[in-house]
């Protein structure tokens, strides 16, 4: 089969691998799409960012086919391996959770979100930018029907984005601000009126993403003509938000004070309320203690892969049924896509310059 090899940082090739075969509690996937995540972008370019260690050992390796990255996707289920009665053939699936250790204390106590030995799709083990992959089920999830196979492909990012919700603890009537309006910033502050807020607002540069927001009953704040603090404080009395999600990431210099997004997010927070840290920042940043303490402010960094909501459900399924009903339209970020494995090296410059290439959202790879 075709594959995406990668050797070396920014150099790839597709070679010819050989089909993997599932094993025991394994599955067998006919990928259709792959969309390139920000992190395993930078990666490519050799940038020091979470999984640079991973990725720096497995190149340095010299496995003629080192295989990296493709965590977002969406495939077929082509062939079961032994003690899998989960999945069958034909079932299409995507991979919102993690691979566990199912050893460690937290995985023994019901709290796998935190196990420390987790096994990352396309870090640890071969991705999805071939065109099979073997994984076991564990990570995976159903794509619903009526789900295209381009929102298939984006539908990790949502569900972390609905483990983020839940993570905020978002009470009914609740003010809260969106600091970002990208692809999980977006993502986010619909799904904070779905959890019972009262007012979100959400704050960008860009116009487009912001139209899309206000479009679907998100108060925008273009934040090059406006302060977004003062205006979130305007609008709720003097108090402020009572929760403020930071989803930018990228580096910031302070996280207290200035006009960086981390500090948007705290300085319009209310007392008491709560700052969810949704973007991955690079490097350090300063605070001031004595900021976060005056105000009570809980800093929460949420959890990652999928967290059960009940007997009926948990959030990776919940994502794909957000995205059914049509209540969180996640195909209206998806605005490249591209032919082929043969076109990574372009999808990781969309994916990473999206103002060059009129870009809202990761490219994404077609592959069938």
């Amino acid at each position: 089969m075709d594959a995406v090899v990668i050797n070396e940082f920014e150099s790839f090739d597709v070679a010819n691998v050989p089909r993997p075969e599932p094993s025991a509690g394994e599955v067998l996937i006919d990928v259709s799409r792959v969309q390139l995540s920000v992190t395993e972008c930078l990666l490519y370019r050799g940038e020091s960012v979470a999984h640079y260690d991973t990725v720096k050992r497995q190149i340095r390796e010299g496995n003629p086919y080192t295989r990296l990255f493709g965590h977002e996707f969406c495939g077929t289920v082509t062939e079961c391996g032994p003690e899998v009665d989960s999945y069958q053939v034909g079932d299409r699936v995507y991979a919102p959770g993690k691979i566990h250790c199912g050893a460690c204390p937290y995985c023994r106590s019901g709290h796998e979100n935190y196990c420390p030995n987790t096994e990352a799709i396309g870090y640890d083990r071969p991705g999805t930018l071939a065109e099979y992959a073997r994984l076991p089920v564990e990570p995976l999830r159903r794509v619903p029907a009526g789900v295209s196979d381009a929102e298939g492909a984006a539908l990790q990012p949502l569900a972390s984005s609905v483990l983020c919700m839940v993570d905020a603890d978002i009470d009914p009537g609740d003010d809260v601000l969106v600091v970002g309006a990208g692809v999980m910033g977006f993502q986010c502050a619909l799904l904070a009126k779905r959890f019972g807020a009262e007012s979100v607002y959400v704050t960008d540069i860009r116009d487009r993403p912001l139209d899309i927001a206000a479009a679907n009953g998100v108060v925008p704040i273009d934040a090059t003509q406006t302060d977004p603090v003062a205006a979130v404080r305007e609008a709720t009395g003097g108090l402020g938000a009572d929760v403020a999600v930071e989803a930018v990431g990228g580096a910031q210099s302070h996280a207290t004070s200035g006009d960086d997004p981390l500090a948007q997010a705290f300085r319009a927070v209310r007392r008491g309320g709560t700052v969810l840290q949704v973007g991955h920042i690079s490097g350090d940043v300063e605070m001031t203690p004595r900021s976060a303490r005056s105000k009570a402010i809980r800093w929460e960094n949420p959890r990652k892969g999928v967290a059960d909501l009940g007997p009926g459900t948990d959030t990776g399924t919940l994502a794909g049924e957000f995205v059914a009903s049509g209540a969180v339209p996640i195909g209206e970020y998806v605005t490249h896509e591209l032919a082929g494995l043969g076109s990574f090296g372009t999808a990781v410059d969309i994916t990473l310059e999206k103002k060059a290439h009129d870009a809202l959202g990761p490219a994404q790879i077609v592959l069938d």
